[in-house]
C-alpha cells in the first residue's frame, strides 16, 4: 500500500459516519476537544474544595467531563500563563494552547516532550532514545536555551546543562491536569529565558487524584508503567505517591545498524495538599529520579560510546491565599538537585528559589500583579574525557528580580491594555529590564485581536562562564559576556466563525542582539551574533459532526543569523529549524466506547551548515502518522493500542553539534497501553 493511500484511509474513514454510512449504534457526545481543563483552575493552583463548600474526600466534581463542551465553551477556558492570573483562553492577548487530558490520552504519545508535538508553533526532534530537541520560533537544537519549562511553577531549566533536561520530566501522564505553551516571550512575568516561549505544566491536585491507578504501556521501542495511590491524612489533607519505570529500546542509525542510546528510568513522589481553610491552601510535593542510558556523543574524530546517568531530586512548599477572584497572594519555595556524568563534561548542580506574588485590583479599571523573587544555583564540573578541562570547576550565579503588570480596562468588556516590566539583577550579568506591552481588543464575542512588544533576555549559564580546553584545538575562552536580549513584536487574532469552528492567526517578528558563541575556530565563548526571526502560525478547530472532529495548524519560519566575528551569514534553515511545518489531528467517536484517532505531521527539511567549527548534517523532511485505536468498556478502564510512524521504517529529526549527542534516526512503533482508574 502506498503512502498516499495509508494517508487516504486514515483520514477518510471518519467521513463515513457522517454520511450515516456505520452500523446501528448509540453515538456517545464528542469526547475530544482542543482543550481539556478545568475551568477556573488557575495554573499551579489547587482548587480548594472547602471554598466549593464539598467535603474534600467528595471527588465528584473533578469527574466533570470537559470533554462534552463545545468549541464556544471551551473558549471560556481559563489559563493562567499569560497574565499571572485567571482569564479565558479567547481573551488571552498572546499565542497560547492548552493541552488537556483528553488530547494526552487520544494522542498515543508517552511522554511529555513527544506531546508537546500537539503545540502549534512547536518543533519537536527527538535527537536520540532518551534525548530531544524543543524549542519554538527558531533556535532549536539540544541546548534550546529560549525557552522556559515550568513544572507546578519550578523551573526545569538547567544553567549547568545550558537547556532543560526532557527525560528528566517524566510524570504519570494521567496525573496532568494540563500543559499550557506560550509561544512568543513571557519575560516580562517570568523572567530569564523566557525569550521565544514558556512551557508551563501543571500537575492535579492530589485531591484529583484519590484511589488506585495503573497504567502500563508496551511497544516494540518503549514500555513504560506508573502506579499512583492517593488517600487523606484528615478531613481536611488529601496525598498521592506515585511510582514510574520507563525502558526505551536502541534505536538505529541511518545504515539500519542498531544505535547505543538505550534509556531506563525510575521515579517517585508525592504530593500533599492541606486546606487550612476556604481562602488558604498549603501544597508540599517532590520527587526522586534516577536514570541510566547509553550514548554516543559525536566527536570530531569520530562517535564515543558511553554510559551515562542522570539523577534529580526536587521539592517544593507553596502557599496560596485566596481573598476574591482577583485578589490572591501565594509564597513558593522550592530546591532542586540534578547530577549528570555524561561525556564530556559532568556536572552536580543545586538551586534553591524563593518566589512571592501579589495580586489585587485598584478600582474598576486596574487589576495589579506584582511579585519579588530571589535564586542561586551553584554547581560543580567534572570533565570525564580524555583531553577535556575546565578552568573553574565551580561556579555560583545569584539572582533577585521583581515584577509588576497591571491590567488596564480602557473600555468595559471591549478595549484592554497590559503594561509591565521584569527587573532583575544578577552577580554576574549586572541589573536589566524586561518590559512588555500587550493590547487586547474584543469588538464581540466572536472576535479577539491582539498585539504586543516585549523585551526579553537569557542570562549566561554557569557552564558558558567557564573556560572549556579541548584537545586538539586548545581552549574556549570565556570573556566576560552579556545577556543575550532580544525584541519582539506580534499580532493576532483569534476568530469563532461558527459554532463548529474556530481558527486562531499569529505574526510576528522578532530581533536578537548579543548571542553567545562558543567557537572553537576563534577558541572563544563570546557574544558574537545578531539575528532576526520573522513568522506566522495558523491554527483551526472544526467539529465537523458530533461524532468528528479535526484540528490542524500550519508555521512557517524564516529565520536569518548574521556571525560578526566569522563575517559570515547562515541561510534561514541552518540554525536547526525547519522553515514549514504542518499538523492535523483526526479524532472520532466510532460508539460511545471505541475511540478511532489519526494525526500527521510534515516538517520540512534543513540542509547541512557548518556552525561552531564543525560541520552538520542535513535533515530530510519527513511526514509521520500515528494511528490508535481506544476502547473504553467501562468508565475507568482503558485500553489503547496503536502504530507511529506508519509511513517510515525510520527516519532523522534532528542534528546537532559536536560534543553532544549524535542523532539517530526515529522508528516505526506499535503499542498496547492498559489504564485503570480505581
Amino acid at each position: 500500500m502506498t503512502k498516499k493511500a495509508i494517508l487516504l484511509a486514515c483520514f477518510a474513514v471518519p467521513i463515513l459516519p457522517v454520511f450515516g454510512l456505520s452500523s446501528d449504534r448509540v453515538i456517545a457526545e464528542p469526547t475530544s476537544r482542543p482543550v481539556t481543563t478545568q475551568p477556573g483552575a488557575a495554573a499551579n493552583e489547587t482548587v480548594n474544595p472547602l471554598s466549593r463548600k464539598m467535603p474534600l474526600h467528595d471527588s465528584s466534581s473533578d469527574k466533570g467531563d470537559l470533554t462534552q463542551l463545545s468549541l464556544e465553551d471551551l473558549m471560556n477556558v481559563e489559563v493562567t500563563s499569560v497574565a499571572k492570573q485567571k482569564q479565558r483562553i479567547g481573551d488571552a492577548p498572546a499565542a497560547i494552547t492548552v493541552i488537556g487530558q483528553d488530547d494526552i490520552k487520544r494522542s498515543g504519545l508517552a511522554s511529555i516532550p513527544e506531546l508537546l508535538r500537539l503545540a502549534p508553533g512547536m518543533d519537536v526532534a527527538q535527537i536520540n532514545a532518551n534525548q530531544w530537541a524543543i524549542s519554538t520560533r527558531g533556535f532549536n537544537g539540544q541546548i534550546a536555551n529560549d525557552l522556559l519549562v515550568l513544572v507546578d511553577g519550578r523551573s526545569v531549566y538547567s544553567p549547568a546543562f545550558v537547556g532543560v533536561l526532557w527525560s528528566g520530566i517524566d510524570y504519570p501522564l494521567a496525573d496532568l491536569d494540563r500543559i499550557e505553551v506560550i509561544r512568543g516571550p513571557g519575560a516580562t512575568l517570568w523572567g530569564s529565558n523566557a525569550v521565544n516561549g514558556v512551557v508551563n505544566i501543571t500537575t492535579k491536585s492530589a485531591d484529583q487524584t484519590q484511589g488506585w491507578m495503573l497504567d502500563t504501556r508496551a511497544g516494540t521501542e518503549a514500555s513504560d508503567t506508573s502506579l499512583r495511590y492517593g488517600g487523606h491524612l484528615d478531613d481536611l489533607t488529601a496525598y498521592r505517591v506515585y511510582m514510574k519505570s520507563r525502558y526505551t529500546d536502541n534505536s538505529e542509525t541511518a545504515l539500519g545498524d542498531e544505535a547505543n542510546d538505550r534509556w531506563s528510568s525510575l521515579q517517585g513522589g508525592f504530593r500533599i495538599d492541606r486546606y487550612g481553610s476556604p481562602k488558604d491552601t498549603l501544597t508540599l510535593q517532590g520527587d526522586s529520579y534516577s536514570q541510566e542510558f547509553d550514548g554516543t556523543e559525536a566527536h570530531p574524530f569520530g562517535p564515543i560510546n558511553n554510559v551515562g546517568h542522570l539523577d534529580g531530586q526536587n521539592i517544593l512548599a507553596r502557599w496560596t491565599h485566596h481573598e476574591a477572584d482577583q485578589a490572591e497572594t501565594s509564597l513558593q519555595v522550592y530546591y532542586n538537585r540534578l547530577k549528570s556524568d555524561s561525556m564530556p563534561v559532568g556536572f552536580v548542580e543545586n538551586t534553591v528559589d524563593v518566589d512571592f506574588q501579589n495580586r489585587f485590583t485598584l478600582g474598576e479599571s486596574h487589576a495589579l500583579t506584582w511579585g519579588l523573587g530571589a535564586r542561586t544555583s551553584w554547581a560543580t564540573f567534572d570533565p570525564n574525557q580524555t583531553g577535556v578541562t575546565i578552568s573553574t570547576e565551580s561556579q555560583t550565579q545569584s539572582m533577585v528580580t521583581g515584577f509588576v503588570q497591571d491590567r488596564i480596562t480602557l473600555v468595559p468588556d471591549r478595549l484592554q491594555w497590559y503594561l509591565g516590566t521584569k527587573l532583575e539583577y544578577d552577580d554576574y550579568g549586572g541589573f536589566d529590564v524586561q518590559p512588555g506591552t500587550r493590547l487586547l481588543w474584543t469588538p464581540d464575542h466572536k472576535h479577539t485581536v491582539w498585539a504586543a512588544v516585549s523585551r526579553a533576555l537569557r542570562s549566561p549559564s554557569l557552564y558558558e562562564k567557564t573556560d572549556l580546553a579541548v584537545a586538539p584545538f586548545g581552549s574556549l575562552a570565556s570573556d566576560h559576556l552579556d545577556d543575550e536580549t532580544s525584541i519582539a513584536y506580534e499580532i493576532g487574532y483569534k476568530t469563532k466563525l461558527s459554532s463548529t469552528l474556530t481558527a486562531d492567526v499569529t505574526a510576528f517578528a522578532t530581533s536578537y542582539r548579543d548571542l553567545i558563541q562558543q567557537d572553537v575556530t576563534l577558541g572563544r565563548t563570546l557574544n558574537g551574533a545578531t539575528a532576526e526571526t520573522y513568522g506566522a502560525e495558523l491554527s483551526a478547530n472544526w467539529q465537523v459532526s458530533p461524532q468528528w472532529r479535526l484540528a490542524g495548524s500550519y508555521t512557517l519560519l524564516e529565520t536569518f543569523v548574521h556571525e560578526d566575528n566569522l563575517g559570515t551569514e547562515r541561510s534561514p534553515r541552518e540554525v536547526h529549524s525547519p522553515q514549514n511545518q504542518f499538523q492535523l489531528h483526526s479524532y472520532l467517536d466510532i460508539t460511545s466506547t471505541l475511540q478511532f484517532n489519526t494525526s500527521l505531521y510534515f516538517v520540512q527539511g534543513m540542509p547541512s551548515a557548518g556552525g561552531g567549527g564543525f560541520a552538520l548534517e542535513s535533515v530530510p523532511a519527513y511526514t509521520r502518522v500515528d494511528i490508535s485505536v481506544a476502547w473504553h468498556p467501562s468508565e475507568n478502564i482503558t485500553l489503547t493500542a496503536g502504530i507511529q510512524n506508519l509511513l517510515d521504517d525510520r527516519h532523522p529529526e534532528s542534528t546537532t553539534d559536536a560534543f553532544l549527542a549524535a542523532p539517530t534516526e526515529t522508528q516505526r512503533a506499535a503499542f498496547v497501553q492498559f489504564n485503570i482508574d480505581f
